[in-house]
């Protein structure tokens, strides 16, 4: 029996809406404090076809301007696992109109919400972030629209 010739490969099709990770200097690397994070954002995008992206910042400097970035790309949430929380809370009160889900991160400093900022211990984390996500999809304009 000769081998069947694979699939063609198809493009996925995002929804026109996304969220967006900060990471502090670690990354997403295994054992990092987002890669757990970084992890259920992939899953709830593979349920949901919302797109997933990250950047890490590499200090407390780079927070501002690392936000500032997501804020730009227009994230439907941006998710911050950085030590560096009252910059997220700054971003929050300056962007009234941008959700922000800080996961806090053990030792790191606390931070109390806004309006727009919610604060999620780790291991209530995933959870709140499969919803977050699934919200973005269920408000999204269909592919192609």
């Amino acid at each position: 029996v000769w081998p069947s010739p694979a699939p063609a490969p198809q493009a996925r099709r995002y929804l026109d809406t996304s969220a967006c990770l900060l990471t502090g200097p670690g990354g997403i690397a295994s054992g990092s404090p987002a890669a757990r994070v970084w992890a259920a954002m992939q899953s709830a995008s593979l349920a949901t076809h919302v797109m997933v992206s990250y950047l890490s910042d590499t200090g407390p400097a780079d927070v501002g301007p690392m936000l500032n970035t997501l804020i730009e790309r227009q994230c439907g949430v941006i998710v911050a696992t950085s030590d560096a929380s009252a910059g997220v809370v700054a971003a929050g009160k300056a962007n009234p109109h941008q959700q922000f889900l800080l996961v806090a991160v053990p030792g790191a400093t606390s931070a109390t919400g806004t309006s727009n900022t919610t604060v999620v211990s780790q291991a209530d984390a995933s959870g709140r972030i499969d919803q977050v996500i699934r919200t973005l999809a269920a408000n999204a304009p269909p592919p192609g629209s």
